[in-house]
C-alpha cells in the first residue's frame, strides 16, 4: 500500500512540474514542434534602432557664388571723373608791367668769395636779362646818408653780405631814376627796374655783386 502511494505521489508530482514548466511558453529543453523560437530582446532592439534611424537626404549643392551675387547690392555705374581745369592765373602781368620774380629766379648757387664765370649763368637769368622786373628785398645799411638815397645795394635778406663773405647772386646794385630818391628803411621794400647782368669785382679780386637794376623805383 505504501509502495502504491509513493508511486502515485511521484506521478502527481511529475504532472505538476510539467504543467508549471509549460506555462507561458515552451521550456528551453523541449520546444514546441512547429513554432519558431521567440527573438531575443537584443535583436528586437537592434531592429527598432534600424527602423527608427532617420535617413539622410542629400540637399542640392549650394551655389556660393550665386548666393553672394544675389545678396550683394547692385553697384550703380559711376560716371568718369571730369578733368578739373586749373584756376585762372589772375597775377598775369599786363604788357609794360614789371614781371614779378623772387630771388630763386636769379639764384645761381654761387659760393661766397668766388669769381663769376660766364658758364655759371642760368637759362632763367638769360631770359630775364633786359626785362623790367619787380623783386622784394632789404636795403644794405652801408649808405653814406639816410635821406635822398639814389643808389643802394638790395639784399636777399638781412643776413646777406656785400663784400668779403658775400654771395654775388644774393644781391643787386639798384640805381634809381634821375628824379627819384628814397629814405633808408630796415623794412622789406619792393623795387622795380630793368635787370642787367653786370658783375662787380671787389678789391679782393672776387665778384661782390652780379646784378644791376637800372631806371629803378621803389614801390610801397
Amino acid at each position: 500500500m505504501e509502495t502504491r502511494c509513493s508511486s502515485l505521489v511521484c506521478i502527481l508530482g511529475a504532472w505538476v512540474v510539467g504543467t508549471i514548466a509549460g506555462c507561458g511558453g515552451p521550456s528551453a529543453a523541449s520546444p514546441i514542434a512547429g513554432h519558431a523560437p521567440m527573438p531575443s530582446s537584443s535583436a528586437s532592439t537592434n531592429e527598432t534602432a534600424v527602423a527608427t534611424e532617420p535617413v539622410a537626404t542629400e540637399s542640392p549643392p549650394s551655389n556660393s557664388e550665386g548666393s553672394t551675387a544675389a545678396s550683394a547690392p547692385t553697384a550703380e555705374p559711376v560716371a568718369p571723373a571730369q578733368p578739373q581745369r586749373p584756376p585762372a592765373d589772375r597775377s598775369t602781368t599786363k604788357p609794360g608791367d614789371a614781371e614779378k620774380i623772387t630771388w630763386d629766379d636769379v639764384n645761381l648757387g654761387m659760393q661766397a668769395d668766388v669769381v663769376f664765370r660766364p658758364f655759371m649763368i642760368s637759362d632763367r637769368v638769360k631770359d630775364l636779362e633786359g626785362k623790367r622786373i619787380s623783386i622784394v628785398g632789404y636795403m644794405h645799411g652801408g649808405q653814406a646818408g639816410q635821406r635822398g638815397i639814389k643808389e643802394f645795394i638790395l639784399l636777399k635778406n638781412t643776413q646777406c653780405k656785400f663784400g668779403p663773405g658775400g654771395q654775388a647772386d644774393h644781391l643787386a646794385d639798384v640805381k634809381l631814376k634821375a628824379d627819384s630818391s628814397v629814405l633808408f628803411t630796415p623794412s622789406p621794400i619792393k623795387v622795380e627796374g630793368t635787370l642787367v647782368l653786370e658783375p662787380f669785382q671787389g678789391p679782393d679780386g672776387n665778384t661782390w655783386s652780379l646784378y644791376r637794376l637800372e631806371g629803378a623805383q621803389v614801390r610801397n
